[in-house]
């Protein structure tokens, strides 16, 4: 089961505190969690946000994942991310569109490669569409009753 950092809604009706718990993907967002490990109140003039960072690099360590809203309260508390978390996501069509710009590397993987699979199957199902015989068009029963 997968392990997420996320934020537990606290607080009575329209004043929402937050605590920074451990939980379990599956449960619900207020239900079990596995363990606190800080809270978060916007609504004072000044942000309250408070983070056990030794137990959040535990987690992390471990493979927990982050919430959106808890990576950027981490970056505010300072907590240091892994560094697959921080790095930007590289897209394939950029990398593809601007190979002088990229690694010689990268450009030869994307030359090599060929039509996926589905293309492949695609391409298939329409040749054998086109060399099936034609069928003579059906005649209905009204049309065959009468002659």
């Amino acid at each position: 089961m997968a392990v997420v950092i996320r934020l537990r809604r606290m607080g009575a009706k329209k004043d929402p505190k937050f605590r920074i718990v451990v939980a379990e993907s599956k449960s619900p967002r207020d239900g079990r969690f596995v363990e606190e490990i800080g809270s978060y109140n916007a609504q004072p003039a000044e942000i309250e946000l408070r983070v056990n960072t030794e137990r959040a690099q535990h987690w992390l360590a471990v493979g927990a994942q982050l919430s959106d809203q808890v990576r950027s309260l981490f970056k505010k508390a300072g907590v240091p991310l892994p560094i697959l978390l921080t790095k930007p996501k590289k897209k394939k069509a950029a990398a593809a569109a601007a190979p002088e710009g990229g690694t010689a590397k990268a450009a030869k993987k994307t030359a090599k490669k060929g039509p996926s699979k589905r293309t492949q199957a695609k391409k298939a199902r329409a040749a054998a569409k086109k060399a099936a015989p034609k069928k003579p068009a059906r005649k209905t029963a009204k049309k065959a009753a009468r002659k």
